[in-house]
């Protein structure tokens, strides 16, 4: 029994954010085309129930066992999230429901969890991401959601199956943002370009000797 990602599903608020005009009232940044920008009544725990809803409604005979929210800007604190969106679901009380906030990359921990768990996971991760009046990630970011499922070849055709996997795991100052603060505070690049590519390599080394790959196997091809 092969383990994967059996569905997946997205959200993206309707309003448009034109970044040809930021410039003009900032002072700086801009660009071009536009960014996804929250409605006024929406927040992440909605958009997440948005993508997920899609998801469930693309795969009707799935039956979810775990449900984990991500995100860096939860509507709560104290308070777990994540039981919203079950309850917009309508999902039993059987099905757990779990919080993994806080990082930006705390998606990546809740998907590492449901691809290495059992039973079938709906994994949902929305964010609201803000930046400095012109400055770089009020032109990059932009809000949304994902969902994907989770589970075995026997919960149906997967999408993409888990054949390996690596990590590496240190300790530094990249992004951050103190309780309280709306925006982010962000390293220089080019230092944190200096840990994050040993790291990735490592985390990629391993991944290939878990898979039983080398890296020119490692091609799109290699892994249809």
């Amino acid at each position: 029994m092969t383990r994967g990602i059996v569905g997946a599903a997205a959200y993206v608020p309707y309003r448009r954010l034109d970044r040809t005009t930021i410039a003009a009232i900032a002072g700086g940044g801009g660009g071009q085309g536009t960014r996804s920008v929250a409605g006024y009544d929406e927040d992440t725990t909605t958009m997440g129930v948005e993508a997920a809803r899609a998801l469930l409604l693309a795969a009707p005979t799935a039956t979810p066992d775990v449900l984990w929210f991500s995100t860096a800007t939860p509507a709560y604190a104290d308070k777990t999230n994540a039981t919203a969106i079950h309850a917009a679901l309508r999902l039993g009380r059987e099905v757990g429901a779990f919080d993994a906030n806080g990082s930006v990359r705390s998606s990546v921990g809740a998907l590492f969890a449901a691809m290495t768990g059992r039973g079938t996971h709906l994994v949902v991760s929305a964010d609201m991401r803000s930046g400095l009046a012109g400055g770089p990630d009020e032109v990059a970011f932009g809000d949304g959601a994902a969902a994907l499922l989770v589970g075995d070849s026997d919960d149906g055709p997967l999408v993409a199956e888990v054949i390996g996997g690596g990590r590496a795991t240190e300790e530094f100052l990249d992004r951050w943002r103190t309780p309280g603060d709306a925006r982010s505070k962000v390293w220089e690049e080019r230092f944190g370009e200096t840990r994050y590519v040993p790291l990735g390599v490592a985390a990629w080394d391993d991944a290939l000797t878990s898979a039983g790959l080398v890296a020119e196997q490692a091609g799109a091809g290699a892994l249809v």
